[in-house]
């Protein structure tokens, strides 16, 4: 029993979180990104050792059912270890996002705000807590170990040991602000978008159970979980048209739905520096889809330099280099390289539930980092993969699957200065984990495909 709801939980959170948000999408708003001239130019735990063009054709429910194993390859890296950070005593203090300074301790922005920043070493001895004024949903530090924080539409700059330097609105808290009457018509799209979906699932989610009893007289188990699951589902779906009918959001609900609308869209997705600029990716301020913006060491002399981004669930990761910045556009299962004014020099990447070297589920890459020369490595939530790419978007090798809780979220990675160590986050166990280079790895083991 518990199986078949775990099953139907599975398919209506995937469903829910996935398929609603990309059905509401603003083509016009998430356009493909246009070619240059026509071309591309805390407590440290052991951890057990392990073995180990994107266009969306089909919904996750279609997916789920004609999910096929991957082979996954051993990998160069193998989990070892690994850190707590977040407060197990204290709900408002979990992790949010953690980056990495030159020494190779971990910095993570914590809490719901006010929020605390926590340095750890490597190995996961907590060295450092600082408290901070806003709820820190991105983190970055640069060369001279300058810490750039965003969140609660503020940015703020920290020294080394966590003096408050700096306090500024973030750029696009003043265009959301500014936008209140065009949130208040997307939240009255998004309520028609909503009531359509229930309307259609219906009438599809029985096509897909007949579908399923039409092709044996003699069912198997799984294919009567699937329906049982799928049924469940339907009648969710039944009772949502049926209370849509019944009830119209009144004008103070609409206000305070516009209200939660604004502060989900001052939430800052990612944040990465170089020597000169800061990079913001955050929620176009109407409509749909993620920009990135560029300000000044002083967040100062803010500008979109990129528009038309599709993310799922909440993220879109930033990260950048002296080549340019890196992208990791989840909807469209790639990774985008803009230099800093934002042009496009290159993407790539595609989706692929058959091997490693695309992307998988319903929206990865879901992280990036970029490695001391240059190299690019992602991360995918949901199935724990990490990957490493050249800057021109070959596939070099797979470092490893980590053990994570499923799930479409944000999965920061950072990696070790000599590329030794692999960091990943998972949100819901609150921890980082901690993957090592084995010291058997060799480039043709870790190029397997599945």
């Amino acid at each position: 029993m518990r199986d078949f709801h775990s099953f139907s939980w599975m398919l209506l959170t995937v469903f829910l979180g996935c398929f609603c948000s990309l059905t509401t999408m603003n083509n016009a708003e998430a356009v493909e990104p246009q070619k240059n001239g026509g071309k591309v130019s805390g407590t440290f735990t052991r951890g057990k050792r392990l073995s180990s063009p994107t266009v969306r054709t089909s919904s996750p429910l279609q997916t789920l059912s004609s999910k096929k194993s991957v082979k996954v390859p051993a990998g160069t890296h193998e989990q070892i270890a690994i850190i707590e950070v977040g407060s197990k005593s204290d709900s408002t203090m979990r992790i949010n996002t953690f980056c990495m300074n030159k020494a190779g301790n971990l910095i993570a922005a914590c809490g719901n705000g006010p929020g605390e920043i926590r340095v750890f070493n490597r190995d996961g001895k907590l060295l450092e807590t600082w408290k901070v004024p806003i709820a820190p949903d991105a983190i970055n530090v640069d060369e001279d170990d300058m810490v750039y924080i965003a969140g609660s539409g503020k940015l703020i700059k920290l020294d080394s040991h966590g003096k408050l330097l700096m306090t500024k609105d973030a750029p696009h808290a003043k265009a959301v602000k500014e936008n209140s009457g065009k949130l208040r018509e997307q939240v009255v799209q998004q309520m028609k978008a909503r009531s359509n979906v229930t309307v259609t699932m219906v009438p599809r989610l029985q096509k897909m159970i007949d579908d399923i009893k039409s092709k044996s007289k003699t069912l198997s188990e799984q294919e009567k979980k699937r329906i049982v699951g799928y049924e469940s589902i339907m009648a969710h779906y039944k009772k949502m048209e049926k209370e849509t009918k019944q009830k119209q959001l009144t004008e103070k609900e609409i206000d305070a739905q516009v209200e939660a609308l604004s502060k989900r869209k001052l939430r800052v997705s990612s944040l990465s520096t170089n020597d000169k600029e800061i990079f913001i990716a955050c929620s176009a301020a109407t409509g749909y889809g993620y920009e990135v913006w560029r300000t000044d060491k002083n967040y100062e002399n803010g500008k979109i330099i990129v528009k038309g981004l599709r993310g799922c669930c909440g993220q879109m990761d930033v990260q950048c280099n002296q080549q340019g910045i890196f992208v990791a556009e989840n909807s469209r299962h790639r990774v985008n390289h803009y230099d800093s004014e934002g042009k496009l020099i290159k993407y790539w990447g595609k989706r692929d539930r058959n091997g490693v070297e695309g992307f998988g589920s319903c929206c990865n890459p879901m992280n990036v980092a970029v490695g001391r020369n240059g190299e690019v490595y992602t991360a995918e939530s949901n199935l724990g993969y990490i990957k490493r790419y050249s800057t021109e978007g070959k596939y070099l090798d797979f470092i490893g699957k980590v053990k994570l809780v499923p799930g479409c979220k944000n999965v920061s990675i950072m990696v070790s200065p000599d590329g030794s160590r692999v960091y990943m986050m998972d949100l819901t166990r609150n921890h980082i984990i901690v993957m090592a280079q084995k010291p058997t790895a060799t480039a043709s083991t870790s190029k397997k495909k599945g």
